[in-house]
């Protein structure tokens, strides 16, 4: 029987329809479907676990990679993310351990057209997989390994991991902190990047929403601090707004902010709808689907 996926909008609001396994290319522009990957840390060892795929698999075969799946019709991103794991190394994980370490919304990559929503989970056990009890023969053996060493391994091609959201949390991880110093805060800035206009240098990214810069703060790339105006309907030149939120970009120098418009005081206007995590996410896919990340503080 074949494999039915839910679609979404951009913004992860079921659409009400499926598609099948391996027809995602039908799905149109503005429909999504959705899949997870999944990071299992051994706390007391600080070592990965990672699985090497059955020789009979369509796409890199006998190749290493994590835990990853796509959600079938009717899972949340959660349940499709403890049922891969079981079913591929025969593991069962808690819900109540379970930790975003990413989220990506891909629309056209490298002139390619994708549309699709992943979460990347990560979880800690001392648990050790059984192939015994897994429920597909999608993996043929297991290794738990150090982050360098599965660095290594994917420098040799030995892996068809998707290596960004790991290495971020290892080398760049989001502060303890989570921004609370940020969050909250009034800036004044200027939107250099107005809704409806086009990069200055990279001529196919259009700005569905005003992009610009924070007056006199410095990002960590020694530029003025790069901020999202979201709620504006039309092109700005200049904003007052409260900052909602951190994109914590993983392969980068530089977060982005998330701002709404609001007064000096900080009141913010009766006309602004404060936007949710998903409708964030979608809203600055057109940028961030280029980067590794998590939104942090909604």
């Amino acid at each position: 029987m074949s494999e039915l996926w839910d679609v979404y909008t951009i913004d992860r609001k079921l659409i009400g329809k499926t598609c099948i396994r391996g027809e995602q290319g039908k799905l149109a522009d503005d429909e999504f479907h959705h899949w997870v990957m999944v990071w299992i840390k051994n706390p007391k060892t600080g070592k990965y676990l990672v699985s090497q795929r059955a020789a009979d698999k369509d796409t890199d075969p006998l190749k290493w990679e994590t835990v990853a799946g796509h959600s079938i019709a009717g899972d949340t991103s959660l349940d499709a993310a403890l049922r891969e794991v079981y079913e591929e190394v025969g593991i069962t994980l808690k819900r109540e351990d379970a930790k975003i370490l990413a989220t990506k919304v891909a629309m056209i990559i490298d002139g390619r057209r994708h549309n699709w929503i992943r979460d990347s989970f990560y979880f800690e056990t001392t648990m050790e997989p059984d192939l015994n009890k897994a429920t597909t023969n999608e993996v043929i053996q297991t290794k738990w390994l150090t982050f360098d060493e599965i660095k290594e391994m994917y420098e040799r091609g030995e892996c068809c991991l998707n290596m960004g959201d790991l290495y971020g949390f290892e080398l760049n991880p989001v502060p303890q902190d989570g921004y609370k110093d940020i969050i909250g805060q009034i800036v004044k800035g200027k939107i250099d990047r107005p809704m409806g206009s086009y990069h200055p240098r990279h001529k196919d990214l259009y700005y569905p929403v005003n992009y610009g810069y924070a007056y006199g703060i410095i990002g960590g790339d020694g530029a003025e601090q790069d901020i999202y105006l979201l709620g504006e309907i039309s092109a700005v030149t200049e904003f007052v707004g409260k900052v909602i939120a951190v994109y914590h970009r993983y392969d980068d120098d530089e977060t982005k902010w998330i701002v709404i418009p609001c007064d000096e005081n900080g009141t913010v206007r009766s006309d602004i709808k404060i936007p949710s995590k998903d409708e964030i996410y979608a809203q600055i896919a057109f940028q961030e689907q280029f980067y590794s990340g998590v939104l942090v503080g909604m």
